[in-house]
């Protein structure tokens, strides 16, 4: 479930989720990340479903709007979907896997914008990314979580950039964990 605290709150109040560990349209099975838009919808990484939930306020349940096509590296497919961001336009970027996709408003399938060339620590490769930022140029930041790093890839870039860590596991004052 997805709990919604407001400040000073002494408990939450369950705003997605919240009806045991499933699949259906009102369930969450490992909710990872979330978003919201300036509507107050929620998008919602849920992880072991392999989709991104996009919950409107005061929803019992949620609709499907990128992945649901089972566990997968295809463009309508995700794999184990760890974080989602929204730009201005309400373009979802998600990690998952090895790379980060880009699904357009009503999109049924993704397109990839970072990585997508197989697991590895070279400069086209990410392995398990987890945190994702944008900037006000479309540059992504993504945490790059075996690899220790943090890659900037450019807009339409083919290759990212290593802009911290990148020197191991560990914890010098250039190093990650």
């Amino acid at each position: 479930r997805i709990q919604k605290w407001a400040p000073g709150a002494t408990e939450g109040v369950t705003v997605a989720g919240g009806n045991g560990q499933g699949s259906a349209a009102n369930q969450l099975y490992s909710p990872m990340g979330i978003a919201l838009d300036a509507s107050g919808n929620i998008y919602i990484a849920d992880m072991y479903n392999h989709r991104i939930q996009k919950w409107a306020p005061g929803a019992t349940e949620g609709v499907t709007v990128a992945g649901g096509n089972g566990e997968g590296l295809e463009a309508n497919q995700l794999f184990y979907p760890t974080n989602v961001i929204l730009d201005a336009s309400r373009n979802i970027y998600i990690t998952n896997y090895d790379r980060i996709q880009k699904w357009a408003p009503g999109a049924t399938e993704g397109v990839t914008v970072a990585g997508g060339n197989g697991k590895g620590s070279a400069a086209n490769q990410i392995d398990n990314p987890y945190g994702i930022a944008l900037d006000a140029s479309e540059n992504l930041y993504i945490s790059d979580g075996s690899n220790d790093r943090i890659q900037k890839w450019a807009s339409g870039a083919t290759e990212g950039v290593t802009v911290a860590g990148g020197n191991g596991e560990g914890s010098a004052a250039n190093q990650i964990d």
